[in-house]
């Protein structure tokens, strides 16, 4: 009897621990609840596996051609901000209509119906990967990347097989083996400045050249000791350690090393600018300019005239002639005086977007204030004249109105500037006289 009454006793013990937890896993799961439902899920923070999961299914969304034209086509050329907005698209027609933006955005003649900048950008893949593969497409690698981006160099210096070099005293003179590399020079690259160099070098022979900020990295007798020393090496005035004291580059103690040294900050932002997307600038009316954006404003409306004058075989004069009513002019008087200001911005650039010359202005218009309301059917002139090269280019005018900064004018239109042949009869649009008069066609 004592045995089933422990028995009893113990089993009734287990059943109160046993049945307290379910009622407290009730409890807790009722809270949480409760605060589940005071949470708005638009602002709930996600979890690393919800958030991965999301963009998963984004990935899986962005199917076939959109997916191709975000990773492959534009790989170089699509700015963050761009990608960012493409990726946050719900559905096909947005990503339509967001492409055919994006190609016009850039396209440098507006008047034409094909887009110039997008074929060329299609050449240059084309050409990348014809000439720059190496175990994988010419448009993937470092050389790829910087021709889609920045077109054909100007000079080149090619050294396929490596082999012996004779190092320039910039780079601490000596001779040396080294790898096959190649040297690229621009002359000038739109935001990033003149005379940018840049180095790619095939450590692994097997022709996958990489871009470089050291140019001792291309030497392949750095590391083997008593070879391919330096100038300063070579007349005991440095040590072979002293390639690696620091810095950017391993060439070593030099005639120029410490102005080479005192560049680098200047070659870093260089080189970071290389990798990244050509730049977009957003600045006051340059972003009327290089973005197309649209005028919510009054519009401002103003004419331009360009005109052809022959300076040489090569140069063409081309004056470019703005017109703007003062009665479009907003006027501030102050001390009995009206004044009015119109900032003015205008780029020529050729078809492959580089921008060849910019000029910007203030114009002044200043009456006294009892003669405004006479004066406002007058028209004040803007002349600028600029050199130019026979070709096709695009030009794009932008002017502010400073004394109300919402009235605002954008103007784009194709420029062909003709070339003028010795052996054919031909005349300026510009015509300069202190009289015209008709004469009999006989």
């Amino acid at each position: 009897m004592r045995t089933g009454r422990n028995s009893l006793i113990l089993a009734i013990a287990l059943g109160a621990v046993v049945c307290i937890p379910p009622a407290s896993a009730n409890a807790q799961q009722t809270v949480q609840s409760d605060d589940s439902s005071q949470q708005n899920p638009l602002t709930r923070k996600l979890s690393d596996k919800e958030r991965f999961k999301q963009q998963k299914e984004l990935s899986q969304e962005l199917h076939g051609t959109y997916k191709k034209w975000l990773n492959q086509d534009v790989r170089w050329i699509i700015t963050d901000q761009e990608r960012k907005a493409f990726l946050s698209l719900s559905n096909d027609e947005e990503r339509d209509a967001f492409i055919e933006q994006f190609w016009r955005r850039r396209n440098p003649d507006p008047d034409s119906p094909e887009n110039t900048y997008r074929e060329e950008h299609y050449r240059r893949i084309a050409y990348a990967d014809e000439h720059f593969a190496a175990g994988k497409p010419g448009q993937f690698t470092d050389r790829g990347m910087i021709y889609i981006k920045f077109g054909p160099p100007d000079d080149t210096e090619s050294h396929p097989s490596g082999g012996l070099y004779e190092r320039p005293i910039q780079e601490g003179g000596g001779e040396t083996t080294t790898y096959p590399f190649e040297d690229w020079h621009y002359r000038y690259i739109e935001g990033i400045g003149s005379n940018v160099n840049i180095e790619f070098v095939d450590t692994c022979m097997c022709g996958d050249y990489h871009m470089t900020i050291d140019r001792g990295e291309k030497d392949a007798l750095q590391h083997v000791p008593g070879a391919g020393a330096t100038l300063y090496e070579q007349m005991g005035m440095a040590k072979r350690s002293d390639r690696y004291q620091g810095g950017l580059e391993t060439l070593g103690n030099g005639p120029f090393s410490g102005q080479e040294k005192s560049k680098e900050f200047d070659r870093l932002e260089e080189f970071a600018k290389l990798q990244a997307p050509p730049v977009i600038k957003f600045k006051d009316l340059e972003s009327f300019i290089s973005n197309h954006k649209l005028i919510v404003g009054p519009i401002f409306p103003f004419d331009v005239r360009t005109d052809f004058v022959k300076v040489t075989d090569d140069t063409i004069l081309v004056p470019i002639t703005l017109q703007i009513k003062n009665r479009d002019v907003t006027f501030k008087t102050t001390d009995g005086v009206a004044k009015g200001v119109v900032n003015i911005l205008g780029r020529v650039s050729t078809i492959t977007d580089r921008v060849v010359q910019t000029f910007e202005d203030t114009v002044t218009v200043e009456q006294p204030a009892e003669l405004l309301p006479k004066t406002l059917n007058n028209q004040d002139l803007y002349w600028k004249a600029l050199p130019l090269r026979p070709g096709r280019y695009r030009l794009d005018i932008a002017i502010k109105d400073v004394n109300n900064p919402d009235h605002v004018g954008v103007y784009a239109r194709g420029l062909n500037v003709p070339r003028y042949n010795d052996d054919q009869l031909s005349a300026s649009s510009l015509i300069l006289a202190d009289k015209m008069e008709r004469v009999p066609s006989k």
